[in-house]
Formats: structure tokens, sequence, C-alpha cells
């Protein structure tokens, strides 16, 4: 039986030290992926929660004030058709819109530009007598309305009889024997913070910092107005507030002290590192949470399968609060095979890679497009409904039916696309995953039979 001789020249220190020094900066660069790769994921997380919570806010701003402004309509039609003075008549208008909307604060009409009428009256005495023309604070948006002969929101802004307020001002025309005149103005003062508080609009929500911009309706050249200015310097989300003539912008952005894993992952990794044993043990386990935090496709740079899964998981879960859906779309190249075994695998990978580009085009900054393998791909929309789900499948395989240049060959090949809404068709994302599939092996075989 053979024998093995080891030698025994003990192994030297500098070369324990290159070893150690080696295994050490191995670790760091090890930690510092991961720790990348984590905070990629928090921000990913983070974006979906930051636009479901913005979207909420949103739309319930867009109610709040679009009904005080429909409420307000009566009352300016009814000065439009009746121009002469009438107090009386308008205080019973005035009152059936402060009814109706607890948000109204209070509502004035200013013939020839001068407060002469608020409801109610009490508490707002200090603005009857007002002459816009003389409240530079005021007249330039006053004339923005005349100029435009249409209603437009002001503010917020700090109202004379306190507090703060937003201001509709409609401008009135009334008609006689042909001719339009200018009448003057009315004005719905909405309670800013109450709106507020019914839209549930607060300035940390969650682990979000949130801002509002657009003084005076005028969107994103307009100041912030609420929340801190800087929120918009680095936002996770910015969403447009949308009312007539004019809009603001609500922005999103992590908190300070929101908590996060990375600081955790980072101390935890370099104690670690410090006990050789302990370090094999730590590289072991971040390669293997490495490998679980990969969420991108090596060929085409698209998510992969694990990360769509995990957002429509996560979609799923946001409904019951939300309210809002999802559609998920299954894209199958049709002839790629015969690419594939005409040209080689190398053309087939670049063909794969420019399909995914072109499916890139049709993606908003809110969904999610994932290679699913060999030549198919998901795509997952958020907010999309059932009716429009149809023209988004002919318009993704529309797209697929434009001939690929590549390496000099022309390629003519299609897609079949099967689709399926969450919660409309099915309540699960299984469910969801596997009526698209079927839809699309559905019309798979729909396009074969055509072309036999």
């Amino acid at each position: 039986m053979p024998r093995f001789h080891r030698s025994h020249k003990p192994i030297s220190s500098r070369l324990v030290v290159l070893a150690m020094l080696l295994l050490a900066l191995a670790g760091f660069v090890a930690t510092e992926y991961v720790v990348r790769m984590a905070e990629q994921r928090v921000a990913q997380v983070r974006t979906i929660e930051a636009t479901a919570t913005l979207a909420q806010m949103r739309a319930q701003l867009e109610s709040e004030i679009n009904s005080v402004l429909y409420l307000s309509r009566g009352l300016i039609s009814y000065v439009a058709v009746q121009p002469a003075y009438d107090p009386d008549r308008w205080r019973e208008l005035a009152a059936e819109v402060a009814h109706e909307s607890p948000l109204v604060r209070n509502i004035g009409l200013a013939p020839d530009n001068v407060m002469r009428f608020v409801y109610p009256l009490k508490g707002n005495e200090q603005a009857l007598g007002l002459d816009y023309r003389t409240t530079p604070d005021q007249w330039p948006a006053v004339e923005r309305t005349i100029a435009s002969g249409k209603m437009a929101l002001a503010g917020p802004i700090e109202l004379k009889q306190g507090g703060v307020g937003i201001v509709a001002r409609s401008p009135i025309y009334y008609s006689e024997g042909g001719e339009r005149y200018y009448w003057g103005q009315a004005s719905i003062v909405i309670d800013f913070p109450r709106l507020l508080e019914q839209a549930r609009v607060s300035a940390t929500v969650k682990h979000f910092e949130i801002a509002i911009r657009g003084r005076d309706g005028r969107g994103a050249d307009g100041d912030v107005f609420f929340g801190k200015a800087d929120v918009f310097n680095e936002p996770v989300v910015e969403m447009t507030v949308h009312f007539p003539n004019g809009s603001w912008v609500m922005a999103a952005r992590s908190s300070p002290g929101a908590p996060t894993p990375v600081i955790f992952i980072r101390l935890a990794a370099w104690l670690l590192i410090i006990v050789l044993g302990g370090l094999f043990l730590l590289l072991f386990r971040l390669y293997r949470f490495a490998h679980k935090q990969s969420v991108s496709d090596p060929l085409t740079g698209l998510a992969n399968r694990r990360l769509l899964l995990g957002r429509a998981e996560y979609l799923a879960q946001l409904h019951a609060r939300t309210g809002q859906g999802f559609a998920l779309f299954f894209v199958d190249l049709n002839r790629f095979k015969q690419v594939n075994d005409r040209f080689g695998h190398h053309v087939g990978d670049q063909l794969l890679i420019e399909a995914a580009n072109r499916l890139s085009q049709s993606v908003r900054q809110s969904d999610t497009l994932a290679r699913n393998g060999g030549d198919e791909f998901i795509l997952l929309q958020p907010g999309v409904n059932a009716g429009d789900v149809a023209a988004i499948a002919s318009k993704l395989e529309a797209m697929m039916d434009r001939p690929f240049m590549i390496e000099g060959h022309t390629l003519q090949i299609s897609a079949s696309v099967g689709c399926a809404v969450f919660p409309q068709d099915v309540d699960s994302v299984e469910a969801v995953i596997n009526l698209a599939d079927s839809r699309m092996y559905e019309r798979k075989q729909e396009k074969r039979t055509r072309q036999s």
C-alpha cells in the first residue's frame, strides 16, 4: 500500500497574515455586496409601500376637494342667472352647500371684486368689505381667474379671520342683451387642516415623510406648503394631485429613523470576520443569503420569477387596504426554437435580450417585467382594469411582430400573450398565474390553428 509523506515545514507567519488579510478582505467584500443587495430589496419594498400610501392620500384629497367644488356650482349658477342682489336666497343656497360638506369654512360673494356676502357671518365679519384689488396677497389669484374665466384654487393661505384655508375662486359672468358681463367673484374657503385630517394626510406616515408642493395650484412650480421641503430632494415616490385648473405634487421619502436591516447585517458580518472559524460560517451563510436575494435574470437583466412573485404577493396583500388590483401578462415567443436551431444559441440569446428591451418600452415605473425562463416573460402591472388588458395584450403582441435584426439576420417571430386580473378573474396569486399561463397557451394554439 502506498504511503503519503507530508512536509513538516511550518507555515510561515507571513503566509498566515496574508491568508487572514485575504479572508478579511473577502469577508468585507462579501458583506458589502450583501448590504447592497439588502438595500436594493428594501428600496423596492419601500417604493411599493410609498406608492400605495400616496395613491390612497391622493385619491382622498381629490375626492374631498372636487366634492366641495361640485357643490358650489349651484350657488354660482344661481348668481349667473340672477345677478341682482338677493342675500336671502344666497344665504339659503350657501347654507345648503355648507351643510353638505363639513370642509366648507365659509362662502363669499364679491360683486365688483368687493366682498358683500359671507356665510356664515359669525366669525367671518372681518371678511366683509374686503376689496380684492387692494389686497396684494389675493389680487393676483383673482386676476388669474378673471383672465382665464375659470375656477382656481389659491393657498393654503392665512385667513384674515384666523386659521388656514384653501380658497376656491370662480369668476361669475352673466348675460344681458346678448352681451356677457363680469359680475364678480364667488369664493369657497376649504378648511385646510380639516381637509388633511379627512384625507388622512400626515407629515409622517409609517416609515415615510410626506410633503406637498404646488401652492396656488401651480404643481411642480409651486412652493412647498406641507411637510419638509427637502423631501423633494430624494423622494421615493412622487404623485400629482389633480383638481380643476391646477394641481399639487405629493412626495414621500423614507424617514431617517426608519428601521432597516442593513446596519445590523454589517455589524454582524464585521464581528464574525474577527473570528476565523465564524468567518467561514458567515461566508457560507452570506453566499446563501446573496443567492436568495438575487433578483435579476443574468441574460436579460430583467427581474426573475422570484422577485415578480414576491411583488405579486405583496400587491395581493395590499389589496385589502388600497382596493387596487393588478394584471399579469404571460408573453411567450413563437418560433424561437427555430431561431436557435438555425442560427445557434448565441443568436437566440441576443434575440431574447432584444425582445426584453422591446417589452421594457411598455413598462411603467410601478410595473415589473420578469423573464420566466426560456423564451417566456411575465409582466406585472398594478392598477390595471379588466377592460384594459385586451388592448395591452394586443400592444405586446404587436411589438413582437416587428422583425428583429440580430448580427445581420432578419428574424421574424411573434408572441402569444395570456392575461389575468386580480381579483376580478381570480382571488389568489397562484390562481392568477395559472390562469394567465393557461390563456397564453390557448392564444398560442389559436395562432397555430389560424396559420395551419
